[in-house]
């Protein structure tokens, strides 16, 4: 019988015992006991745990996020569903996103802390820390370092200028205006939708050619030849009739 911690069912009485991780009380048989943690619903909220900061700890189910534990009577999905955890997860998701910093090895209670991938260290992962963290001028500077060579952007002049090859403009290398060209610039945004819409899907590789000045070339990993790295380029090359055979089309 599979009962104890590791799977969430504990014992109740002399005919039920409980599952902790749903909230829900099941007869004391083996049969009962396989039919529930081989279930739909039990696997699905051990998933949601592990996205969600939420683990048995001292003989509670605790919320790391929201920091108290769950009350025997709230399930794990009415927790996340809950107001204050929603609106912890959303502000998380939204001061991490694109800063190249993870906290799920935190949320699944891995471990103590979230990484920042960039500056290579561990952070506190409470709100005010992250929104720190990522404000900081060495954080800034590590992510503009990070994203140059993923937007084609080339430093000239003694790091004075930068060249965006993708656009063929020119502008002061600071962080400021680096990342505004990358996050606002409308021709430069409307390369990558474009681009990235043409090669979904069908084997063609940017990098090389965004990460290094002189290279004007995308490769096809199907054909195992080198596309010239324009929009029209690449689009006749992926509706040509030899690319096409390559997906038996």
């Amino acid at each position: 019988m599979k009962t104890g911690l590791l799977y969430g069912v504990v014992a109740s009485s002399k005919t039920r015992v409980r599952c902790i991780f749903c909230g829900v009380f099941i007869p004391k048989a083996s049969k009962c006991i396989e039919q529930h943690l081989n279930g739909a619903r039990h696997k699905e909220n051990i998933e949601l745990m592990n996205e969600n900061g939420i683990a048995f700890i001292s003989d509670a189910l605790h919320c790391k996020p929201c920091k108290r534990n769950l009350p025997h009577e709230e399930s794990v999905l009415e927790h996340i569903d809950d107001e204050d955890h929603a609106n912890w997860m959303a502000a998380m998701e939204d001061l991490i996103d694109g800063e190249f910093i993870t906290v799920d090895d935190y949320l699944s209670s891995e471990k103590d802390y979230a990484l920042c991938e960039v500056c290579n260290c561990n952070i506190d992962c409470s709100l005010q820390c992250i929104e720190e963290h990522v404000n900081n001028i060495d954080h800034r500077t590590n992510i503009t370092e990070r994203l140059k060579p993923l937007n084609g952007i080339f430093s000239v002049d003694n790091d004075e200028v930068v060249w965006c090859k993708v656009c063929d403009v020119y502008m002061d290398n600071t962080i400021r205006n680096i990342l505004s060209h990358i996050d606002d610039d409308e021709h430069h945004m409307e390369w990558f939708a474009e681009m990235e819409d043409l090669i979904e899907d069908q084997e063609l590789s940017i990098e090389s050619y965004l990460a290094n000045e002189h290279d004007t070339n995308a490769y096809c990993k199907k054909c195992h030849m080198e596309v010239l790295c324009t929009t029209q380029g690449i689009r006749s090359h992926v509706h040509s009739e030899a690319h096409l055979n390559q997906f038996g089309l």
